[in-house]
């Protein structure tokens, strides 16, 4: 090859890596584009599964009960670290190795790990044959009213929640408990190390390894990971 059509090929290949480059950069600006043309819309997904445990699906408006409980919660601690900007707090990165997390990243696994505990555990119960007494179905259908009544007008609008919704919510996470106590006494712990609660609970090594296993479970993990906690029902755009 000549000196001449050397040139020529060294020209022809930056034109080429040039053009490869300008796409890559085309697309990425596209994506980025698209992402900010395109917000994710609380309301648009209400109805979409978040977690579904052999036939019984929890969608989103129905996970709005979690979100509320573990954000309110979370709000608090957040008041105390820092009043003057409560983000901060939400945004608050814990170092510890391979479980390096944020705080609104626990609070997101929290909240899944509530449910999924009460899902399993009120399976387990009606299994044996367990039903909620009358008195109890009463004292859910009272502490659903209470919690409905704590909310504001916008976030009740906003989770898109309703009374017989959090009364079903009630029902179901009394019976879990109810059976998770009865189960901790008799549960073969062998091998396992920690905290006896953490263990049982949703999430719990013994819980996934003994208790989730026996299920199909699957859960929908394009949805939770717009799921920004600290955001939602408190510290949103959405509310006053």
């Amino acid at each position: 090859m000549t000196k001449e059509e050397e040139k020529k090929a060294l020209r022809r290949n930056t034109v080429i890596l040039v053009g490869v480059i300008l796409m890559i950069l085309l697309l990425a600006f596209s994506s980025v584009f698209y992402k900010q043309s395109n917000p994710f819309t609380y309301a648009d997904h209400l109805d979409d599964s978040v977690l579904t445990l052999e036939d019984e699906k929890v969608t989103l408006r129905e996970f709005g009960y979690y979100i509320y409980e573990v954000e309110s919660f979370t709000q608090q601690q957040a008041k105390k670290y820092n009043p003057g900007d409560l983000l901060d707090y939400w945004n608050t990165h814990f170092s510890a190795g391979n479980d390096s997390t944020f705080v609104s990243e626990l609070a997101r696994d929290t909240a899944i790990n509530k449910c999924l505990g009460d899902l399993v555990y009120a399976r387990m119960a009606k299994e044996d044959g367990r039903k909620l007494s009358e008195e109890a179905k009463k004292e859910a259908a009272e502490e659903a009213k209470a919690w409905m009544e704590q909310l504001s007008s916008e976030q009740v609008q906003l989770l898109g929640l309703d009374e017989a919704l959090v009364i079903k919510i009630k029902e179901r996470e009394k019976l879990a408990s109810d059976y998770a106590y009865e189960y901790s006494a008799k549960a073969d712990l062998t091998g396992y190390s920690g905290k006896v609660t953490e263990l049982l609970s949703g999430g719990g090594d013994y819980f996934n390894d003994k208790l989730l296993s026996r299920y199909q479970y699957k859960q929908n993990d394009k949805l939770i990971a717009k799921l920004r906690f600290g955001r939602i029902t408190v510290n949103s755009a959405n509310l006053k």
